[in-house]
């Protein structure tokens, strides 16, 4: 059996309200046609300025070479460049990128970008048709498409079942450079900042913070978790389901959400944990 075929199958039947056929989504319905591009040449920080003016999470990096495949650069690698302690304005794309991006074609199930991109740790596929990069579809594109679709498992799946609970809470003062080490180190999309003065509540800080402050020329060094706490955040309780959490990401533009019971935060719950969450129980209904 194709496993692509065996996992749409599976969605299908996790649906409530929809028809089998109903559900046949292609990844052009819900890729990007727009895709920010840099060359191999330019810096981290021009690879930071295309990212941040449309918001976007990652860029093409046009083939240094003929016969080669686009590659790509990601806010997860300028955030490695920046705490490795790198030079945004010095470093070039071409020595951070994946090379060779992995690709999907735009007739593929939207499924199977899913698959790809979960079991490959990634979260934008170049959506491509022969030698031509058409699109690019991201996580967000795919959650984005399961929502609105109302293609989201009947099985209500709690937050606490997905979230990450290892996450790290540093005070208002640290810099954002501290941020990204942790960041890096611990393989994590995003740190909470405490609360302070100016907040009675717990902040957070993102991959996209990173981006956005390398872009605009200010250094990771000097600037403050205070000053750089994401100016859009939500919280959620354990016990919410996954398609709320999703729902919330989706309405708000939210990559990450904070997770709080009476305690205070007790996690942080991202799009990457709820499409792996998802992944994994349309498996188990088609075995």
């Amino acid at each position: 059996m194709d496993w692509r075929g065996g996992i749409r199958r599976s969605f299908r039947r996790l649906v409530g309200s929809k028809e089998p056929g109903d559900l046949d989504i292609r990844v052009r319905e819900a890729m990007a046609a727009s895709v920010a591009a840099v060359r191999p040449q330019d810096t981290i920080r021009s690879a930071a300025r295309a990212m941040a003016e449309p918001g976007v999470g990652s860029a093409m990096v046009e083939p240094a070479e003929a016969g080669v495949g686009p590659g790509i650069v990601t806010a997860r690698d300028i955030l490695e460049s920046v705490a490795a302690g790198d030079d945004p304005d010095a470093e070039q794309v071409g020595d951070h990128a994946s090379a060779e991006a992995v690709s999907v074609a735009p007739d593929a199930s939207i499924e199977s970008a899913a698959e790809a991109m979960s079991s490959g740790g990634f979260r934008h596929l170049l959506v491509r048709t022969g030698d031509e990069t058409v699109g690019i579809v991201s996580m967000r594109d795919v959650l984005g498409c399961w929502v609105r679709e109302g293609a989201t498992p009947n099985a209500v799946i709690p937050i606490r079942e997905a979230m990450r609970g290892d996450m790290v809470t540093l005070d208002a003062d640290r810099t954002l450079l501290d941020a990204a080490r942790t960041m890096a180190d611990e393989g994590l999309s995003a740190v909470l900042v405490e609360a302070s003065e100016r907040r009675s509540y717990p902040g957070i800080v993102t991959e996209r913070e990173l981006v956005s402050c390398v872009a605009s020329g200010d250094d990771p060094a000097v600037e403050r978790l205070e000053d750089r706490v994401a100016t859009k955040m939500t919280f959620s309780a354990p016990e919410w389901s996954l398609r709320q959490a999703a729902e919330a990401m989706i309405k708000g533009g939210f990559q990450d959400v904070v997770v709080v019971d009476s305690r205070g935060p007790v996690g942080v719950i991202a799009m990457r944990d709820i499409v792996r969450s998802w992944l994994e129980r349309m498996r188990e209904s088609g075995s």
